[in-house]
């Protein structure tokens, strides 16, 4: 006997429009795509899961330097109006600044400080990945660049969606929890 899931498909739209409500839902979709495929299928689903990654991390950098900028009470000095809003080490160095000026604001723990400088490595490393194949958010989404002609990808350009994967599921956590930890009054130093 066949069971049909009854899904609720009518979405309130309004009540999604917060950074972290986006990024919660780009990052539940990775993870179903990845759960719900079999290893075969990843390479076929290759381009959507890479971009829904790359677009994870902008949200990611985005939701947090909201709240890093009212912690640290510095403005960013990026445009987030502009393109360089989507250039994810544009993003990722603000995100750092913000951080740190917050470690030398609030006298935040060197327990605390070393871990963030650990994980940030990590997420360095991984955003780096995505500086070489698709600093713009272009790549992952069209075949050819902004110009309408030059293809996204050379032919000796490949990836191994089998080691991105555990990469970027130890990355949400410096990018989930960063505020949390900063905001914990047991981070602070004594």
């Amino acid at each position: 006997m066949n069971t049909v899931k009854k899904w609720s498909y009518r979405q309130n739209l309004g009540f999604k429009t917060t950074w972290g409500r986006y990024y919660t839902e780009y990052s539940l979709a990775i993870n179903n795509l990845l759960e719900d495929s079999y290893q075969g299928n990843v390479t076929v689903l290759a381009l959507p899961v890479l971009f829904l990654i790359r677009h994870s991390l902008e949200l990611a950098f985005k939701m947090n330097l909201i709240d890093l900028q009212q912690l640290s009470g510095e403005n960013a000095t990026i445009d987030y109006s502009g393109k360089t809003a989507h250039v994810l080490h544009k993003l990722h160095d603000e995100f750092e600044r913000q951080v740190h000026l917050i470690f030398a604001k609030e006298k935040i723990s060197a327990i605390i400080v070393k871990d963030f400088n650990k994980r940030n490595d990590e997420l360095r490393n991984f955003r780096k990945i995505f500086d070489q194949l698709d600093n713009w958010s272009y790549a992952f989404r069209y075949p050819v660049k902004n110009d309408g002609m030059t293809k996204s990808f050379d032919k000796n350009d490949e990836i191994n969606i089998a080691n991105i994967i555990p990469i970027y599921r130890e990355t949400e956590i410096i990018l989930k929890y960063t505020i949390d930890v900063l905001t914990d009054p047991a981070s602070k130093s004594k």
